[in-house]
C-alpha cells in the first residue's frame, strides 16, 4: 500500500505527465526486434482500455492506480484489490507485457493464461491470445508459436493485431529455415496495405530476411 501511495503522490505533482505513463514505462526498455512488437500491440489495447475505464467513475480509483503502476507488484496488487473492477483485466494484461518485457516469459505466459480463464469473453482476449505466441517464440518454441499464430490469424483475420500475427508467422518461419515463405508473407503485406502504419516493419524485417538470404542462399542451406 505504501508504494501506492507513493506512486499516487509522485502523479500529483507531475500533472503534465499523461495518464497512461505508467503502463509505457515497461514497454520502452524493450528492444527494436521481438520486444517492439510486443509493446506495439500492448501500448495500442492497454492506452484504449484505460481511457474506456476512466468513463466509469465508480472505477476512478483503480483507474488511477493502474495510470501510475510500474512494476509487476504494483499490477499484482491491482488486481488483488479490484478484482471485479474493469481495472482488473487490463492489470493482469499489463503484468504479463512486464513479465515478457523483463525476460520472464513463463510468468508472462501463465498471467496471458490466467486472463483467458478468468475472461474468456472479454473484448481484449485477442491481446492474451497473441501474447501466448510470442512467449512460445521468445522462448524459441518455434513450431508450438507458429500453430498459436495461425490459430489468431484463422480466428482473428481481419483484427488490428493481425499484423502482429502476420509478423510472428513469418519470424518463426525465419527461424526454422523457411525463408521463402516468410518472405511472401512480408511481401504480401507490403503489396496488400500500402498505406499501413506496420508497412515499415514490414519492409525493416523484409530487408533482414533478403540479407540473410543472400548470406545463405537455399541452394546452400545446411552447408
Amino acid at each position: 500500500m505504501n508504494d501506492i501511495k507513493q506512486n499516487n503522490a509522485g502523479a500529483e505533482r507531475q500533472e503534465h505527465v499523461s495518464p497512461h505513463h505508467g503502463l509505457l514505462l515497461f514497454l520502452k526498455r524493450q528492444s527494436m526486434s521481438l520486444y517492439l512488437v510486443a509493446g506495439g500491440l500492448l501500448i495500442v489495447a492497454l492506452v484504449f482500455a484505460f481511457y474506456t475505464i476512466k468513463t466509469n467513475r465508480d472505477n476512478e480509483q483503480a483507474s488511477r492506480i493502474l495510470g501510475v503502476a510500474q512494476t509487476p507488484q504494483q499490477f499484482e496488487e491491482l488486481v488483488r484489490q479490484y478484482p471485479k473492477s474493469p481495472a482488473g483485466p487490463v492489470a493482469l494484461l499489463a503484468l504479463a507485457s512486464s513479465h515478457f518485457s523483463s525476460g520472464a516469459y513463463d510468468a508472462a505466459l501463465e498471467s496471458y493464461q490466467e486472463f483467458m480463464g478468468k475472461y474468456p469473453k472479454h473484448s481484449m482476449v485477442s491481446v492474451a491470445e497473441l501474447g501466448k505466441g510470442m512467449c512460445s517464440e521468445a522462448k524459441g518454441e518455434m513450431d508450438k508459436a507458429l500453430t498459436e499464430f495461425n490459430a489468431f490469424l484463422q480466428t482473428y483475420p481481419d483484427h488490428f493485431l493481425t499484423p502482429q500475427a502476420l509478423f510472428g508467422k513469418a519470424r518463426c518461419l525465419q527461424a526454422t529455415g523457411k525463408l521463402a515463405e516468410a518472405r511472401v508473407i512480408y511481401e504480401d503485406f507490403i503489396a496488400a496495405h500500402p498505406e499501413n502504419k506496420w508497412r515499415v516493419n514490414a519492409e525493416a524485417a523484409l530487408q533482414s530476411l533478403d540479407r540473410q538470404l543472400r548470406r545463405n542462399p537455399p541452394g546452400k542451406q545446411g552447408n
